[in-house]
């Protein structure tokens, strides 16, 4: 109770403490509303990866493990040296439920991550062997270990800047639980990276990694300036999906990378009408082998996709039996007026493939231009050093179980060319990069190297650039 004497008081004086007598005893109606709370990031030590993180994990022969999701908080930096192996095992006391919802744990982050493994040493971010099953067999996706979907992979939607280089990431997708952030829904596949920027000036830069076994697409990007160069990526979708999901916004390179067996496309740019930034990709220099034949609906999956106002350039790619050739589609289109491509260099062992050069069933409004390479059903083989072109692939309509479930885990440079290519001397080298990274400097730990067009088509060149792995 509060006491007043408000004889000695000016009335306007008693009625103010009054009022403020009343508000006291009312003061359970007041609700004050707390600042969130941020956890502050520690400084990495120990055997297990803890949250939020940030700071360097240095190279040990012992992996490191991941048992929780772990966050790089904004503002912060966390660094991975090279020859780091993270081991992601989940939950200890539920082993039984490692890639449900409720346990496949990935990084967040909404700092900077720098991933920055060596060729000798590179970072490898995967899962127990004893859960990989036998990598070379050949099996259908419903049972490879590959498609399971263990772990979350890397989520930079709220980063400002991850570069990975000289590192391996297997075994992702595992599903969104019922607090999934926006933009997500429960049940959904974890990509197994994806920077669906928030931030203005965003970069992602991939380099000389390789990303196979994923749920959904490898990759999705948005509004982020980027650099994917010379990786390799195998077995991305278990049912549908992208190796590479460029969407609104989205600038920069993809060039020298491999992409054999996507479920759908290797590489897909969208953007969409008056976007503040349209999406600008070259894609030049890939090689695409067996793409398209796990995706489910129709009329999609192939190799190269534009759509939805991108533009780009699309030279020097080498096309393997896929599903479908380039794809300019016809009922969303790219923005023609901003597209050039040529050179790509095409080979097909069946009538179908063949037929499917310019993606015609898939709707497509893709030419034949005057310096690529075309031939009949088995002609014009471009001699790979060791990849299988003699897979029964099936129809377009009616793919093959066995192209949908071929093992393409092969031995690293199998898609390099012999001495006798003919997809030699067929590319076209007179035009620029995008190279939206350029002003990406990390002192004394990166730059990006993009490399420039080559004269070889596909991602090996015989003068030793290129694809290094």
């Amino acid at each position: 109770m509060i006491f007043m004497n408000t004889k000695r008081l000016p009335i306007s004086a008693a009625l103010g403490l009054a009022s403020l007598a009343a508000l006291l005893s009312s003061c359970e109606e007041i609700i004050y509303v707390a600042a969130p709370v941020t956890t502050v990031g520690q400084s990495f030590t120990g055997d297990t990866l803890r949250s939020p993180i940030k700071g360097t994990i240095a190279c040990r022969s012992a992996p490191y493990y991941m048992i929780g999701d772990v966050v790089v908080n904004d503002g912060d930096t966390l660094l991975l040296q090279a020859g780091v192996k993270i081991l992601v095992i989940g939950k200890p006391k539920s082993p039984a439920t490692f890639g449900q919802a409720t346990n496949n744990p990935g990084f967040v982050v909404n700092g900077t991550m720098l991933s920055l493994g060596t060729k000798a040493a590179p970072v490898v971010m995967t899962i127990s062997d004893n859960l990989k099953g036998d990598p070379t067999a050949v099996q259908a996706a419903a049972t490879d270990p590959a498609f399971k979907g263990y772990w979350g992979g890397i989520n930079a939607d709220g980063a400002s800047l991850l570069v990975l280089r000289w590192t391996e990431i297997g075994y992702v997708g595992g599903p969104y639980g019922a607090n999934a952030p926006t933009g997500y829904a429960a049940g959904d596949p974890k990509y197994g990276i994806s920077m669906l920027a928030k931030k203005p000036n965003a970069q992602f830069v991939l380099e000389d990694s390789y990303l196979h076994g994923t749920v959904d697409d490898g990759i999705r990007l948005q509004s982020c300036k980027l650099s994917v160069m010379r990786n390799r990526f195998e077995k991305t979708g278990k049912a549908g999906g992208e190796s590479i999901n460029m969407k609104a916004g989205c600038v920069g390179d993809v060039a020298y990378n491999t992409f054999v067996g996507s479920a759908t496309n290797g590489t897909k740019v969208a953007s969409v009408a008056a976007a503040p930034v349209q999406s600008n990709v070259a894609v030049y220099n890939n090689t695409f082998l067996n793409c398209g034949y796990r995706q489910t609906k129709a009329g999609r999956g192939g190799s190269i996709n534009y759509e939805v106002q991108a533009a780009g350039k699309v030279y020097n790619n080498l096309i393997a039996n896929c599903r479908f050739g380039m794809r300019l589609r016809s009922d969303d289109l790219p923005d023609l007026s901003k597209i050039s491509y040529d050179n790509q260099y095409y080979y097909g062992a069946t009538t179908f493939q063949v037929a499917e050069f310019s993606a015609a069933t898939a709707g497509s409004v893709t030419a034949a231009k005057p310096h690529d390479t075309r031939a009949l059903a088995g002609e014009k083989d471009p001699k790979f050093l060791a990849a299988d072109l003699a897979t029964p692939a099936g129809t377009t309509a009616a793919p093959s179980t066995t192209m949908q479930g071929t093992n393409f885990l092969k031995a690293t440079g199998a898609l390099r060319l012999l001495p006798t290519s003919p997809a030699l001397g067929q590319g076209f080298t007179t035009f620029a990069p995008v190279n939206a990274v350029s002003s990406l400097v990390v002192g004394g730990l990166f730059t990006p190297t993009v490399t420039p067009p080559g004269s070889d088509a596909g991602a090996y060149q015989a003068d030793g650039t290129g694809n290094q792995q």
